[in-house]
């Protein structure tokens, strides 16, 4: 049987390996996605997107099927608790914003995008789509067997689990995005030191019910129940017939199997204190609150992605969006090397850059999950309280993060703020690029719209000199770098000049942008010798040799 070959071969179709393709696709790159399910999980799982997830579907081009997947849930950004959903009145519950409204505003005004949350069954179907149409080789009902490894690839055997049969691929390079439980991990034998004991076994119930009439002009995302036989938590899916129960339960005295269909449905009918109403429970699933960072995301030509590199408390939200980030940063780079832009160095700060991040990410959820009462309260003491345990804004831990090394050149080490994220996102080198509203020959774009799938040089008003360096460094090398000025009048206006002291270029400076949005360097005015002082910052931070 001849071996099929790939640039890269990506297991696990669920968020971030269909991240990965969809955006090594945009890249020119043809991957292949294999997943042992024989499609989509139908459990929502998560529904809450932080700004990072959102700017990475818009750089995709799929930021307007991902707002229309998520209109049913643009309402949904309370929390509030009651005895029954049917027996209180839910225009006079109490609410807690979720997220909380100053979280909203600076959202507005760090990003372009927006905040309403999206249940991830239909982000994936979304991915799906997107991936397919991209030319992504995607292959349900497949499943990963082994994996070997030499310098110039990777040989994986794939089982059809419909027919028997088993395929060989040879692949460039692999990316495993296969969950918590990751069969690449298990390959390739890196050890994930779990923490599974923070909290009791939840079963996880999906069920169909028309609330609709019930919770019209009252939606929520969170409904706690406190109903002393009946407690748990519902999760709006759509705000209609779609929606979650989680309950926890002891487990000295139960187990999953103690919650047959009889028992899910009375529990549901009771929480919601309507006992004739017409249910149907489309699936259950046990999970615990577990935590954990892999000690590695990277054995050779095979990555890691995802769950399969940290798992995440949900309180906060913080998991998917944090694989999508994974996949932002892998794929530019995996597609550099590829379409030999770079040299394979550059792949090596993958695990310089994410896995920082996956500890911290770690270490803000748990933080949360023990001050849970902290998580949610919105007065100022309770704000005071959570910087005295260091625990950051929730806009910190998703987007204000830094790169201290990696792809970038002059970062700093220490994040100025853990509570404000503009103060981050000030254009230093390893920080995601400032969010400015700009106009483009008359349309209105952000400074996140510039970039596309290459690198940009991002330039003040004034910077002649760094503008004709870009333009000569792009057409000599064929690097993908495109240049914009920016500033009043300039090719993208900015009446206000803002960008430029946003950024902390001045009108002589000049800031490099990564495909994935994040600062790689900055020059804070002119330089005698632009073009070789732009060129030598290319090929450092590509790892590029004469």
């Amino acid at each position: 049987m001849p071996v099929e070959h790939v640039p890269v071969l990506i297991t696990g179709g669920s968020t971030v390996g269909l991240s990965t393709a969809v955006s090594l696709a945009q890249h020119g790159l043809r991957p292949m996605l294999v997943e042992r399910r024989d499609g989509t999980l139908i459990h929502p799982r998560a529904t809450g997107l932080h700004p990072s997830a959102r700017e990475f579907f818009r750089s995709a081009g799929v930021e307007a099927q991902m707002r229309e997947a998520s209109a049913v849930l643009v309402n949904s950004l309370t929390k509030f608790s009651v005895t029954t959903l049917a027996g209180d009145d839910l225009s006079k519950v109490e609410r807690v914003g979720t997220p909380p409204e100053d979280v909203v505003v600076a959202t507005r005004r760090m990003s372009p995008t927006d905040v309403s949350p999206c249940a991830q069954d239909q982000i994936d179907r979304v991915l799906v789509a997107a991936a397919v149409e991209r030319g992504v080789d995607v292959r349900f009902s497949t499943e990963l067997v082994s994996l070997t490894q030499d310098e110039s690839g990777v040989t994986a055997t794939l089982l059809d689990r419909v027919t028997g049969e088993r395929q060989t691929v040879r692949a460039d390079y692999l990316v495993g995005a296969d969950g918590s439980s990751s069969r690449v991990r298990e390959l390739l034998g890196i050890p994930m030191e779990i923490e599974d004991r923070l909290g009791n076994p939840m079963i996880h119930i999906l069920f169909d019910a028309d609330l609709s009439d019930l919770v019209r002009g009252n939606e929520f995302n969170f409904c706690e129940i406190w109903h002393p036989d009946y407690e748990g938590l519902l999760l709006s899916i759509n705000n209609k017939d779609r929606w979650v129960f989680h309950r926890s339960y002891d487990e000295d005295k139960e187990s999953a199997a103690d919650y047959p269909e009889e028992r899910c449905l009375e529990l549901i009918k009771g929480a919601i204190g309507l006992p004739d109403l017409e249910v149907k429970i489309l699936a259950t699933l046990p999970w615990r609150i577990s935590a954990g960072v892999a000690d590695a995301v990277r054995d050779g030509r095979v990555f890691l992605a995802g769950d399969a590199i940290h798992v995440i408390p949900p309180i906060g939200g913080f998991g998917m969006s944090t694989g999508i980030a994974d996949a932002y940063n892998l794929s530019w780079k995996l597609a550099m090397v590829l379409n030999g832009h770079a040299g394979p160095g550059l792949l090596d700060t993958y695990s310089q850059e994410r896995l920082p991040v996956a500890d911290f990410t770690r270490e803000q959820a748990v933080l949360r999950l023990r001050f849970m009462a902290l998580h949610w309260d919105p007065r100022p003491e309770a704000e005071q309280e959570r910087n005295m345990l260091r625990i950051a804004d929730p806009l910190v831990t998703n987007s204000g993060y830094q790169y201290t090394e990696g792809a970038v050149i002059g970062a700093r080490q220490e994040l100025p703020s853990i509570l404000d994220v503009e103060q981050n996102l000030d254009g230093s080198p390893g920080s995601r690029l400032p969010h400015v509203w700009v106009e483009r020959k008359g349309e209105k774009v952000s400074t996140l719209d510039l970039a596309g799938t290459g690198f940009a040089l991002l330039t003040g008003p004034n910077a002649t000199g760094w503008q004709r360096a870009g333009q000569s460094v792009a057409e000599q090398t064929g690097l993908p770098l495109t240049v914009h000025r920016i500033g009043p009048d300039a090719e993208i206006d900015d009446p206000g000049n803002r960008f430029a002291a946003v950024a902390g270029i001045g009108t002589e400076g000049a800031l490099l942008v990564r495909p994935d949005n994040f600062v790689a360097w900055r020059a804070t005015g002119a330089h005698p010798e632009s073009r070789e002082q732009l060129a030598g910052v290319l090929d450092a931070l590509l790892h590029r040799t004469a």
